[in-house]
């Protein structure tokens, strides 16, 4: 059965690409929720993973979307290329690197690169076998992440993110 309505009613539940405009974090939060949703909605071959952590890893990566990367480069992640052909930035701190942040058309595609680097990276089977196993609980998945950042205080700097989130964000899910 279809009528304009209906229609209407059935196009808005379809997910799409946030503009990624925002002034606070809630709203730089529903954005990464929504590229996730579009994610999930439009794509057949990439499995979930726990979305507290990727909103947390997100908001540190990115100064909750305010660092140069996020803004110039729509990288929310930090997420680095050896391949100096591909597009990236260089920090401004070390001109000497031999990486460059990857650099993306839209946000999401660094969602997506992230997503596809935890289910399919060398350095990550940890992380998808306890996924595997039920474990779900972002405290203890980041403890599988040790290969994504050199900062020793990581783990603490992820996990006190992950509990503001809880505390102060909305984040409109049944289940994280």
């Amino acid at each position: 059965y279809y009528n304009i309505d209906g229609k209407a009613r059935a196009e808005t539940l379809i997910p799409k690409l946030p503009n990624f405009e925002h002034s606070n974090n809630q709203q730089f939060l529903n954005n990464v929720v929504a590229c996730v949703r579009y994610i999930e909605h439009t794509t057949t071959d990439i499995e979930p993973v726990n979305l507290e952590l990727l909103l947390a890893q997100a908001s540190l990566e990115s100064g909750w979307g305010t660092s140069r990367f996020a803004k110039e480069g729509k990288n929310l992640f930090g997420i680095r290329t050896y391949d100096l052909r591909q597009p990236h930035m260089l920090p401004w701190k070390d001109k000497r690197v031999k990486w460059g942040v990857k650099v993306y058309q839209h946000e999401c595609d660094s969602v997506l690169n992230y997503m596809e680097i935890l289910n399919n990276g060398g350095a990550y089977k940890e992380y998808r076998t306890l996924r595997e196993q039920g474990i779900d609980d972002p405290y203890i998945l980041v403890e599988t992440l040790d290969a994504y950042a050199s900062d020793k205080h990581y783990f603490s700097k992820i996990k006190s993110i992950l509990t503001k989130i809880r505390t102060n964000y909305d984040l409109g899910l049944t289940n994280n």
